[in-house]
């Protein structure tokens, strides 16, 4: 915003320099541009009025009032923005949330502090207003268009996952160095605590298939590559329907693969994508509508050994496969165990 005010001036300056020496309508014309940018000026100075920013929960109806969270849902929102100024108006956009926008997060009538990182990146955007160099671009937004605008990312101002409780969500910008906050409607949700894992019907059951391999060697062992891959064949041989929320490979799968009765352990990249997947579940992909009916298979996903492994000396391995459908659920019984043999 900082880089927007000396503009203000600059502007004001050349048209001034262009008054001199210009007839009478050329002056007019001139002093008629120059009020109208005044006019814009203030609007983004004062923009209580004429500017209005729409706050909303994506993905979920009511956008302003969803339905309960549990604390490791993706709590996802954006802002709206219009004006009905009658003018177009160009501002600075940032691009770098610390400067775009300020958050405020009421938790049953407390209002939350942000993060102490939070507060230093607030803290250098208030020392720095021209930003880091990078995040800002001009935008115009013409009068009566509502315009998609910065999604409000949680994690970047407070403590995550949140507790239990009852929230309201408000966000304030400014579109001009100095000038006045605009302020969004409310969104209010709750977060309430994860309902109990289903337990896993003692008749369902993986079996892995090698992707595009047909038939077996003499010694009654796949002949795979380092590159092939493998499908994760689901079979419900149960009464029940089963849902698969989680459809994210690294933690809803857990292949163990041995060679000469030794676990061969996972490469370093995917240990440590686990391990931030364990930690904060929100990192995890998930579906909502997705069900295994009673006595059916699907094949809906499945892996490679180099997705999991580093690379892997010839020889006959084993493998395994457990899986969860849920975030902290239970996990299904070890496949039936795959027995190959890694070719060059």
């Amino acid at each position: 915003m900082k880089k927007a005010v000396p503009f203000t001036f600059l502007a004001l300056a050349f048209l001034a320099s262009h008054v001199f020496g210009q007839s009478a309508s050329d002056q007019r014309a001139t002093a008629a541009e120059t009020a109208a940018y005044q006019r814009r000026m203030e609007v983004l100075c004062h923009p209580s009025g004429a500017i209005t920013i729409r706050l909303a929960a994506l993905g979920r109806e009511p956008a302003t009032t969803p339905p309960p969270y549990t604390e490791y849902d993706r709590m996802h929102f954006q802002m709206f923005e219009s004006q009905n100024s009658g003018d177009d108006l160009m501002c600075w956009d940032d691009r770098n949330p610390y400067y775009a926008y300020r958050p405020e997060l009421i938790r049953d009538g407390d209002i939350l502090s942000y993060t102490k990182r939070a507060k230093e990146f607030v803290a250098r955007a208030e020392r720095e207003p021209a930003g880091d160099g990078f995040s800002r671009a001009p935008e115009t937004m013409i009068s009566g268009r509502e315009y998609p605008s910065r999604y409000v990312q949680l994690e970047d101002w407070y403590e995550t996952p949140l507790k239990t409780g009852h929230y309201q969500l408000i966000v304030r910008r400014q579109f001009l160095l100095g000038g006045d906050w605009v302020e969004s409607n409310p969104v209010t949700f709750d977060v309430v605590p994860r309902k109990p894992p289903t337990p896993i019907p003692e008749a369902f059951r993986l079996r892995l298939v090698p992707g595009d391999v047909k038939t077996k060697s003499q010694d009654q062992s796949y002949k795979l590559s380092y590159e092939a891959g493998l499908a994760v064949e689901l079979i419900n041989d149960s009464e029940q329907r089963v849902q698969i929320i989680v459809i994210d490979k690294y933690y809803g799968n857990r292949p163990q693969l041995t060679k000469d009765g030794q676990i061969i352990p996972y490469s370093d990249e995917t240990t440590k994508l686990i391990e931030s997947k364990e930690k904060d579940p929100r990192l995890v992909e998930v579906a909502a509508n997705l069900y295994l009916d009673p006595k059916t298979n699907a094949r809906p996903d499945g892996f490679s050994l180099k997705q999991w492994y580093a690379p892997l000396a010839p020889g006959t391995y084993h493998l395994t496969d457990r899986r969860r459908f849920e975030i902290g659920g239970p996990w299904t019984k070890d496949s039936i165990e795959l027995v190959f043999e890694i070719v060059p």
